[in-house]
């Protein structure tokens, strides 16, 4: 039932793709075509938005431990690739493995899931932002300008994950005359998983000719810890005449991927944003 109920909420969600919606389900050796879309998915962004917005649905803190549930793969995948023909489909995650990996690799997917490292991280530039305006003669007084508001809320809308900041970053300084630090706390974090689709991705760009659809699954566009980030990589696509299609859910997008004049500037089309909200039931693995 969940099934159908995502099958004909597609076909009424994306009229473009209805003649491959109701097509038969393709076996992955016959879905590859070289002029297909390229599909590329952020597990733990997604995963984690995933579990936030079922709480969300059902009025359930998000701070609450509850029983986890799993996400449905392939009905993800049909959400993603909503039948069209595919040329490449890449995922990358970290351990502890979840079943969606296994259904991913039985759909198709290339797996790229790593283990966590134990490790202290040079903190960001919105980490020492932060630190600096707890520390004494820092930037306190400017925490209620409508400035850094703005770049606050920027900021703050991408999705904390494993290898993100505590989440402390309101939180008053202990003492008088500490020195800012400059790196976290060490603890377990992922580490090169958004830069293997950074790769993937450039390789795409690269390997590929004419250009195509790019599907991307996450909403982080910050820059990464060896890479400049997810939105630089989707501006070097688009460069090059690609079709980009950004789908996470609402909560975990980042504002920089909804500046109007930064959307605007690829032209009508080339850049589109798919919120995953309403599909969360369908999506819930029974």
């Amino acid at each position: 039932d969940r099934y159908w109920a995502l099958i004909l909420k597609l076909i009424a969600d994306f009229p473009a793709d209805r003649r491959t919606l109701v097509s038969p389900s393709l076996l992955v050796n016959h879905s590859f075509d070289p002029a297909g879309i390229h599909v590329f998915v952020d597990a733990s962004n997604i995963f984690i938005g995933f579990h936030d917005q079922l709480k969300r649905a059902r009025g359930i803190p998000l701070s609450a431990r509850v029983p986890r549930v799993d996400l449905s793969f392939g009905s993800l995948a049909l959400l993603l690739e909503r039948r069209r023909p595919v040329a490449k489909r890449v995922l990358a995650g970290s351990t502890p493995a979840v079943p969606a990996f296994d259904e991913a690799a039985r759909i198709g997917y290339e797996l790229n899931v790593l283990d966590k490292v134990h490790k202290a991280k040079e903190l960001t530039a919105r980490q020492k932002f932060f630190e600096a305006a707890k520390s004494p003669g820092g930037q306190r007084g400017q925490r209620g300008t409508p400035q850094h508001r703005r770049q606050r809320s920027q900021h703050t809308s991408d999705l904390p994950s494993d290898d993100d900041e505590d989440g402390d970053d309101d939180e008053e300084g202990e003492g008088e005359g500490e020195e800012t630090p400059t790196m976290t706390a060490a603890k377990w974090v992922e580490q090169g998983v958004d830069e293997i689709l950074h790769l993937k991705i450039c390789e795409s760009v690269i390997d590929y000719s004419p250009p195509s659809t790019m599907v991307l699954a996450t909403g982080d566009a910050a820059e990464a810890e060896y890479s400049q980030g997810f939105l630089r990589q989707v501006e070097r696509a688009l460069k090059k005449g690609w079709s980009v299609e950004l789908v996470s859910w609402s909560r975990n997008i980042s504002a920089a991927w909804r500046k109007r004049s930064w959307v605007e500037g690829w032209g009508p089309g080339k850049f589109r944003v798919i919120e995953l909200d309403a599909y969360a039931e369908e999506l819930l693995e029974m």
